[in-house]
């Protein structure tokens, strides 16, 4: 059987159960670089020297991050709300579970059917 982890709360979801999937490309941004002679005829040693140097204690992967970067998350409907909400600041703590019980919540909030069987509000 399939199942796939909610990336947000970790819930389980199950193979045919609904779930959301979100792609986030993150790439390098650069403006069109204008090339003049100068830049043609000149030495680049000096620069590449220190770009080398620069990247000599990276790992492949974090040089490779710098430039792009892909993520996909599967998200069950709790957190892709939360996610669709502020996509910036999602915390999947934040979400309100699907499968919450009003009754059993007010309930616990001393509303309801009481001993008498009245529904009164509980006394402040």
């Amino acid at each position: 059987m399939i199942t796939y982890t909610c990336d947000g709360c970790g819930k389980i979801l199950q193979k045919n159960a609904l779930r959301y999937t979100v792609k986030i490309d993150v790439q390098a941004a650069y403006d069109k670089l204008e090339i003049g002679l100068l830049d043609l005829v000149r030495s680049h040693r000096e620069e590449m020297l220190q770009l080398i140097e620069s990247l000599k204690n990276k790992s492949p992967g974090e040089i490779e991050e710098t430039v792009y970067k892909s993520i996909r998350l599967d998200l069950c409907p709790a957190c892709q709300r939360a996610f669709i909400r502020d996509p910036l600041r999602f915390h999947p703590e934040q979400t309100v579970p699907d499968d919450i019980d009003i009754d059993q919540f007010l309930r616990s909030l001393g509303y309801g059917r009481s001993s008498e069987g009245d529904e009164s509000p509980p006394e402040s």
